[in-house]
């Protein structure tokens, strides 16, 4: 799979599309991915999430048409797809500091968060390479049975990641004892996309904090079971802080996976896997981040 090219060939039909609703999920299956992988994949390549990526061009494009024209501001802001002045002011700050009837009196583009469009020779200097190599294994189906929740996915300007998830561990902990007795030493994060009938936006994920217990095992009130099929897995060994497990993130989707044999297993969940490792969370923190991977197609 050239994940360039397919990375690209979103970029071209958000280009295409600056003054149309574009769904998300048809992006991902334009360029041969789940909408989960595409996201992954969007993120570690290009160097923002997928959302970020198409407001700023939304809005870096805007803004040179209020710099250049005397149209009024709510028809460019309409046409760019922001809902009212008010939106479009307040996503306009939030990336360049100015309100859109400032721009109109400079005579230079802005600078500094401006969103140049993207073409095959910038991707490819965007893509890292790091020695940081996984080891891949083979895991027998088992049982998840713990604390779920919806979020808004981190790749999202209106993510809310780190208001949900926390909390689920909190409750894991306060709750352990309703559980039974786990089979490995572990606790589990798992992360996965709901089917897009389900839900109630493109951005929209589901977490599971819990432990592996017997497939039968009690599911007490309030909590969720989740079965995880046999799978084959990619295990990264994150190390530093939890708060930078996204560059670990970025580096399996943008620098490893494309260069490897494999591609992402749509089977499975993302695993996040801890032990005593994890101590405080902080710079001598290690987990292991594993990815459900599949023979390169």
């Amino acid at each position: 799979m050239d994940y360039l090219a397919n990375i690209q060939r979103a970029i071209d039909t958000i280009e295409s599309n600056l003054r149309q609703p574009i769904s998300l999920d048809q992006l991902a299956r334009e360029a041969g991915f789940s909408f989960w992988h595409f996201q992954r994949v969007f993120a570690a390549v290009v160097g923002e999430p997928l959302g970020f990526y198409l407001r700023r061009r939304r809005l870096t494009v805007a803004a040179e048409e209020l710099r250049t024209t005397r149209r009024r501001i709510l028809d460019v802001a309409l046409d760019y797809q922001f809902e009212s002045h008010e939106a479009f002011t307040r996503a306009f700050q939030s990336v360049f500091h100015l309100n859109p009837g400032e721009v109109r009196h400079r005579r230079h583009f802005i600078e500094g968060q401006a969103r140049p469009q993207l073409n095959r020779e910038k991707l490819r200097h965007l893509a890292r390479q790091t020695a940081m190599k996984p080891v891949i294994l083979r895991l027998p189906p088992f049982t998840l049975v713990g604390c779920e929740a919806r979020f808004i996915s981190a790749m999202s300007p209106d993510a809310n990641n780190f208001k949900v998830i926390p909390p689920l561990w909190h409750t894991l902990t306060a709750r352990r004892a309703e559980l039974g007795q786990p089979l490995d030493k572990f606790s589990y994060g798992a992360c996965r996309c709901l089917p897009e009938k389900l839900r109630s936006r493109d951005d929209e994920m589901v977490y599971l904090a819990g432990i592996n217990l017997k497939p039968k095992a009690r599911v007490p009130a309030g909590m969720a079971r989740w079965k995880i099929p046999a799978l084959t897995y990619a295990r990264f060994t994150h190390r530093g802080p939890i708060t930078q497990l996204s560059e670990t993130i970025n580096y399996i989707y943008g620098a490893w996976m494309p260069r490897s044999d494999y591609q992402r297993d749509e089977e499975g969940p993302e695993l996040e896997r801890y032990d005593d490792r994890f101590r405080d969370g902080g710079k001598d923190c290690e987990l292991d981040y594993l990815v459900p991977i599949i023979p390169q197609q």
